[in-house]
């Protein structure tokens, strides 16, 4: 019947159960995975059912994107993508009688009692392949393949390794009771388990392995009187930093900070000469070069840790591309993690783990966090008259190779060292980052010079050398190298100042271009004269600000308003201005202003950025630089451009 109400209808669960029962059926059914999912267990199962007979020369290492990731049987990294396994890759990759062996590729009407095929079957071996690695997973080699060079492997940082391209050299590994004896191990480059952790070591071209026998004290001494014959401007503290960074060399891919030195001077003074001995005591261990660009470094090294030694590298030759070179520098003391977009569209991660060598006639310009990253060791013409330096390369080449073996062997105290010669250069009051450089470069030298640790105890039993007053004297030489350097790094603050102070603008009336420091003076300066650029009779140079304001720029001081508040006036003239006033900088939606900064390093909003770190700065302030429009301004206390002399 119409309007009716109906009872509501009671859900129903089939004729063989409560909802209870339906509800506990629903529960305990089977979970069976979405259409086209893979178990979490596929790969697993599959790895247990190789396609290549043991023992096969190729080891795969698994899949990424659609490249087949393995090394091969010289134990080079390969990745392919199928469509790349050609006949004469596969033979390449695996060795042509391994392949036909299994794989073999019968001729038409071949019977048993014919001759043994000669050829392999291509298609069989490529799917084999495919299949091995798609057993292995997803494997990224980015971050697990190390390059040639000096390494501290991540499953054991107190162990010391050395790929030499063909072989692998393990230091400092624990024995079976666990103990570490500072002994040496070798292993074939490839995958080297360590710690239970597998670590690829792709196989590369050789380099010379280090000697059997550890250089002596005496020729650690020798190669550092040697460096001490060249006219340095720091006669104590470069001779023995540019050995510190000739030891840091052999290992600087193992250790957390690398520290960098540039040697600038003029024509004559024997800085490729220095190169020259330096190239010859680490041999291949070493990149050369003289006219690089930060591409080419990168591009060669790829997953090496190989020092890097550039001549020549003049600043104004090219200084866009020593800018890129010393970016790379700076991110090779911490060894930061450098992305790179490739031509295929794929990004590329670069880890820079160098230590540069630079020398030239001029340096280029360093930054405040350049300087402390990079020793400068100035150079100082020759006598008119040296006596001829007797080169023997290959003496050095050799005394190199037990310096390596030096430098291995001694790694085992290399934390305990650097440690107490940061603590010595902490005591001085020098911050963090001249800690990790400066003393990483003492750290280094102490390991050639010394046999223990400077704080260890076997030294008071029978004191066979200096201990802790080594330390202390070797920081006490390179002080005053260091404290010049400190008062060169100067902040982003205290170099943005002279950029714009410096910047001269055209002169009114047809007179000569000033520096807008002396607009800024002529604007503050009290003066009674009166013509066209003097000052009105409250004495303000009107003129002289209006100038300043073309460049968004404006002197002014703030007064508190009726009701609240403050409100913009002109700074007076003389001394009360500048205790109280600002200078007014307008944002990069203004011209002037951005004309200043154009082409610097702070282009864009840089200068505000930097500017704000003033004390005392005021942000966001609505100012009028000319015409009926407010601009936002950054008030800047004019104390704080005011520079003693001396």
């Amino acid at each position: 019947m119409a309007g009716e109400q109906r009872p509501p209808r009671k859900p129903s669960f089939g004729p063989n159960g409560t909802q209870a029962q339906r509800l506990a059926e629903m529960r305990s059914a089977a979970v069976h995975p979405a259409p086209g999912a893979v178990p979490d267990d596929a790969a697993e199962v599959e790895r247990h059912r190789p396609r290549f007979p043991d023992p096969c020369p190729v080891v795969m290492l698994g899949v990424y994107g659609k490249n087949l990731v393995f090394l091969d049987r010289l134990h080079q990294i390969v990745m392919e993508p199928p469509r790349g396994c050609g006949k004469g890759e596969l033979a390449l990759w695996f060795g042509d009688k391994y392949l036909i062996q299994y794989y073999p590729q019968y001729p038409k009407g071949w019977k048993p009692d014919d001759p043994p095929p000669e050829d392999f079957h291509q298609g069989k071996v490529q799917m084999a392949l495919i299949a091995d690695c798609h057993a292995k997973g997803i494997f990224n080699p980015e971050g697990k393949v190390l390059g040639r060079g000096a390494h501290r492997p991540q499953a054991d940082e107190e162990a010391l390794v050395l790929h030499m391209g063909s072989q692998v050299l393990l230091a400092n590994l624990p024995d079976a009771r666990g103990k570490r004896t500072g002994g040496v191990e070798y292993d074939s480059s490839g995958m080297v388990k360590i710690a239970g952790k597998e670590t690829f070591f792709p196989a590369d071209a050789s380099l010379p392995p280090p000697a059997d026998k550890a250089a002596t004290r005496e020729e650690a001494e020798e190669v550092l009187a040697l460096f001490g014959t060249w006219n340095w401007g720091d006669p104590k503290a470069a001779p023995l930093l540019l050995f510190g960074w000739m030891a840091q060399a052999y290992i600087c891919g193992a250790l957390d900070w690398r520290a960098h030195v540039w040697l600038p001077g003029p024509t004559s003074c024997g800085k490729s000469t220095l190169q020259k001995i330096m190239r010859a005591l680490h041999d291949e261990w070493v990149l050369t070069t003289a006219d690089p660009t930060e591409a080419w470094i990168r591009q060669k090294l790829q997953n090496d840790t190989l020092p890097v030694s550039i001549d020549e590298a003049e600043a104004h030759d090219n200084p866009e591309r020593l800018a890129a070179i010393m970016n790379l520098v700076k991110k090779s003391s911490s060894g930061d993690v450098i992305g790179r977009g490739g031509v295929d569209h794929k990004s590329k991660d670069f880890t820079a783990r160098s230590c540069f060598l630079l020398s030239s006639v001029i340096h280029a310009t360093l930054r405040g966090e350049d300087r402390n990253r990079i020793a400068l060791l100035d150079l100082r013409p020759l006598p008119d008259n040296p006596e001829p330096l007797e080169m023997e390369l290959a003496k050095w080449r050799s005394t190199g190779r037990r310096f390596h073996r030096k430098m291995i062997e001694a790694w085992p105290r290399f934390d305990r060292t650097l440690a107490a010669y940061k603590r010595a250069i902490g005591a001085q009051r020098f911050e963090s980052r001249w800690q990790d450089t400066y003393g990483t470069l003492l750290a280094c030298a102490d390991l050639l010079l010394y046999d223990y640790a400077p704080d260890d105890e076997v030294l008071e039993a029978i004191a066979p050398e200096p201990g802790m007053s080594r330390v202390h004297e070797a920081v006490a030489a390179i002080l005053p190298l260091m404290t010049r350097g400190r008062s060169e790094a100067r902040t982003d603050v205290e170099r943005v100042i002279p950029v714009l102070m410096s910047y001269t603008i055209p002169g009114a009336h047809g007179h000569a271009p000033e520096p807008i420091g002396t607009w800024i003076e002529r604007a503050m300066t009290v003066s009674p004269m009166m013509n066209d650029d003097a000052p009105k009779d409250d004495g303000i140079n009107y003129a002289a600000r209006d100038r300043l304001k073309t460049y968004g720029l404006r002197v002014l001081e703030l007064q508190p308003k009726q009701g609240g508040g403050e409100g913009i006036t002109e700074a007076r003239a003389g001394d009360e201005g500048w205790k109280h006033g600002y200078l007014a900088v307008a944002y990069p939606t203004n011209k002037g202003i951005t004309e200043i900064f154009n082409r610097s390093d702070w282009q864009g909003d840089g200068y505000l950025q930097s500017l704000r770190k003033l004390t005392g700065t005021i942000s966001g302030k609505k100012v009028r630089f000319g015409g009926k429009n407010s601009e936002n301004a950054l008030l800047v206390p004019l104390s704080a451009l005011m520079e003693d002399e001396g």
